[in-house]
């Protein structure tokens, strides 16, 4: 069940530049020096600023950081009704689509589009998050049944349901910055796609440990293998959606063969919080290298793993 509680662990989202209100002194003046130690008209220099991009790489692709930031601005505040639209319009055309969401919480599903959206934008400059996040999107959405030709479909539906919300203010520059950024996700996502034998052989190895289903049906998170730096921000947001939906739900911490700092970092938190809250944590059988990491640093109590 949710319920009201104070952030755990939030986002850390970029500060984004205003690049369009960077020059507010030269606003009034009809002319202004163009550093050549000429004079230039103000409406050719605002021309200039409103054209103005930054290209950066983001998964091999080349997108203008400017206009994603600007497109990011206008959505984040409607991002659940562009999600909702979306939704909807998937459904209406691409019934046989549905099928593919099993649990039929349309608001947790919501919620989690919405998520993935800004952790994406949170984290263009931060591409071992992005690669680690998404392809473990990736193999999940194949397990559901995901094909590689349902991406180019969720691409051009986003991108004109944040159209449909939004208006004239999502641009072309805008819209052109958003499907590279989402087609980029989308071939991330599906690259990682494996022949059946290859998928049965990671869910014994512990490759893909945390489904969606555990996150909110059986109340279950499965820690990784190996629990590194790597895989700390996909920790973190499952914790986070984790901990807002259920009052008490279980670690399974069996499969644990090393474990960081930062996991630890994020665990410890976790606790504090949980205990802040009456919120009820359960281990599913810590591994040993789980219990000895812990104790190493001195957090085996804090950690309930003494």
């Amino acid at each position: 069940m949710a319920r009201d509680k104070k952030s755990m662990i939030g986002f850390d989202p970029l500060a984004w530049l205003d690049n369009e209100n960077a020059d507010h002194g030269t606003e009034n003046k009809e002319f202004e020096d163009n550093g050549e130690g000429k004079k230039s008209n103000d409406t050719t220099n605002k021309s200039s600023r409103k054209n103005k991009t930054n290209m950066i790489d983001v998964l091999g692709h080349k997108i203008d950081e400017i206009a994603l930031s600007k497109g990011y601005a206008l959505a984040e505040s409607v991002i659940d009704d562009v999600v909702e639209r979306f939704y909807s319009e998937l459904f209406d055309q691409y019934p046989e689509i549905k099928i593919l969401f099993t649990n039929g919480d349309d608001k947790a599903q919501v919620e989690k589009l919405s998520s993935a959206l800004g952790l994406l934008m949170n984290n263009i400059h931060n591409e071992p998050i992005l690669l680690t996040t998404l392809e473990d999107l990736g193999l999940r959405h194949q397990k559901y049944g995901a094909l590689p030709e349902h991406y180019p479909i969720v691409v051009n539906l986003l991108n004109k349901s944040f159209k449909s919300v939004i208006g004239r203010s999502w641009t072309k520059a805008i819209s052109a910055a958003w499907v590279s950024l989402l087609g980029a996700a989308a071939e991330t996502m599906y690259s990682v796609y494996v022949d059946a034998s290859r998928l049965n052989e990671n869910e014994k190895t512990g490759v893909t440990q945390i489904e969606e289903a555990d996150l909110h049906v059986g109340h279950v998170i499965a820690l990784k293998g190996v629990q590194d730096i790597s895989k700390s921000q996909v920790l973190k947001n499952d914790l986070i959606m984790l901990i807002n939906e259920n009052d008490e739900f279980d670690i399974d911490g069996s499969i644990v063969e090393r474990i960081d700092g930062s996991a630890l970092q994020l665990l410890c938190a976790l606790f504090i919080y949980a205990k802040e809250n009456n919120v009820v944590i359960n281990w599913i059988n810590p591994s040993d290298a789980l219990i000895r990491s812990a104790e190493v640093i001195g957090v085996n109590k804090l950690l309930e793993l003494s």
